[in-house]
């Protein structure tokens, strides 16, 4: 097949729709592929390059700051990669993805497009997120520009899925993971050496208020273990600064980067406790990641976050927001390694589930039925054309386990433990 690709920031290391794209591109292109790829490119590594939209500087910066740049559509350069195309892809609805769906109903070349850009990361920013009639308007906009107009999207996630039948999207909605590479897997890594007497709890994501690292601050900073605690945050954003000031009550420095595969690999080998605390999250690629190489995971449970599907026990979830909560659990699988070890087999074969090479297979075929049934007059906005939400690919839901722990400390019990730390 000839597959287009149309993404705003395919080459940006931070954003994690990019990295999906080149991950699909590459194992695409592996089994014989060809992919054109439409985006932002300034260097000559994509034949079909688009410059960036600017909104201004102050604007365009916060925008890089988290990993996120829109593209300024070209008719032309979009005409050319599409044109051929047995199939386009678009990644995100904004100007450029609403361009290419048009010109593919026009030039009558079948289109997809893919679900990864949750309102909740847009109103995050601006302390709305939980306000739901401008979250759903944000939804109903994406449809009335974009969604409407393709028969098949892709959702990283059944949760994404299932808020877009409440959201009425008049789609097949395929859940298909990001998937996760073969390279992060279980290998022998010490820890280093200065790291020895540590116990390592990581989180990677993007430096943002939707990401709630102060959850973690917090939650360590009443631990009971908080003098042995090494926090490893790694990637890039606008809340760095913050994050970091936040960190200056803990006996040992958060260590911060930006890593690559390898590098992130090797830190979750060595990884005792992974924490995502997100409030928001479509997916959640790099907990999978971690739970891959055998590291336990202690997860957000907020109804907005798809991440929980990567968890098996019910001690690998706390209450959204609820620091006190998390420091509950990162105790007890602190205190209790032969559960950690234990967990460890469970969530590798878990993890298998969400390799990439399952996705692409299930994405081959949602191209192929959108080709098949590829019509350019579709709307399903319009009562001939408007068809019952389907889910397809609804994934085998885990049941939580419960495990043989013993309750968890109360909230007082841990307000103690911080008096008394105060206290000396």
């Amino acid at each position: 097949m000839i597959i287009t690709f149309v993404t705003d920031c395919y080459f940006d290391e931070n954003n994690g729709t990019g990295i999906s794209a080149r991950r699909f591109t590459e194992l695409f292109r592996k089994r014989g592929h060809e992919v054109r790829v439409v985006t932002i490119d300034d260097q000559g590594r994509t034949q079909y390059a688009l410059e960036k939209r600017s909104f201004g500087k102050p604007i365009d910066a916060v925008f890089e700051l988290e990993g996120f740049r829109l593209a300024k559509p070209d008719e032309n350069i979009l005409k050319k990669a599409i044109i051929g195309s047995d199939i386009v892809h678009v990644y995100m609805p904004f100007k450029l993805g609403i361009k290419a769906v048009k010109l593919c109903r026009q030039l009558n070349i079948p289109c997809t497009a893919a679900f990864h850009v949750d309102p909740c990361n847009i109103t995050t920013t601006t302390y709305m997120s939980w306000i739901k009639p401008i979250n759903d308007a944000i939804y109903q906009t994406y449809y009335s520009n974009l969604y409407r107009y393709v028969k098949h999207i892709h959702c990283p996630s059944l949760m994404i899925a299932q808020r877009l039948v409440k959201q009425k999207y008049h789609n097949y909605l395929h859940v298909i993971s990001n998937g996760f590479s073969q390279i992060f897997e279980v290998e022998k890594t010490e820890k280093p050496k200065f790291l020895d007497d540590k116990i390592i709890v990581s989180f990677i994501g993007r430096f943002s208020k939707e990401k709630r690292h102060d959850l973690i601050i917090k939650a360590v900073n009443i631990s009971k273990y908080r003098d042995k605690i090494q926090l490893i945050f790694g990637g890039r954003g606008p809340t760095k600064k913050k994050i970091e000031r936040m960190a200056g009550c803990l006996p040992n420095t958060p260590i911060f980067g930006f890593y690559n595969k390898e590098q992130l690999k090797s830190i979750h080998n060595f990884t005792d406790i992974y924490i995502h605390p997100a409030d928001t999250e479509i997916e959640g690629i790099s907990c999978i990641e971690a739970i891959a190489c055998g590291v336990v995971p202690i997860v957000s449970n907020s109804s907005r976050s798809a991440t929980p599907q990567f968890t098996i026990c019910e001690e690998s979830l706390f209450k959204r927001g609820d620091y006190k909560d998390l420091a509950k659990k990162l105790d007890w699988w602190i205190e209790h390694p032969e559960k950690r070890q234990e967990y460890k087999k469970n969530y590798i074969e878990h993890s298998k589930k969400f390799l990439i090479e399952n996705s692409i297979d299930q994405t081959i075929e949602m191209f192929k039925q959108a080709i098949k049934d590829w019509d350019p007059n579709f709307d399903g906005k319009k009562a001939q054309y408007k068809m019952e939400p389907t889910i397809i690919n609804k994934p085998f839901l885990v049941k939580q386990e419960k495990t043989d722990i013993t309750e968890p400390k109360s909230t007082e019990e841990v307000e103690t433990l911080q008096e008394e730390r105060k206290n000396g």
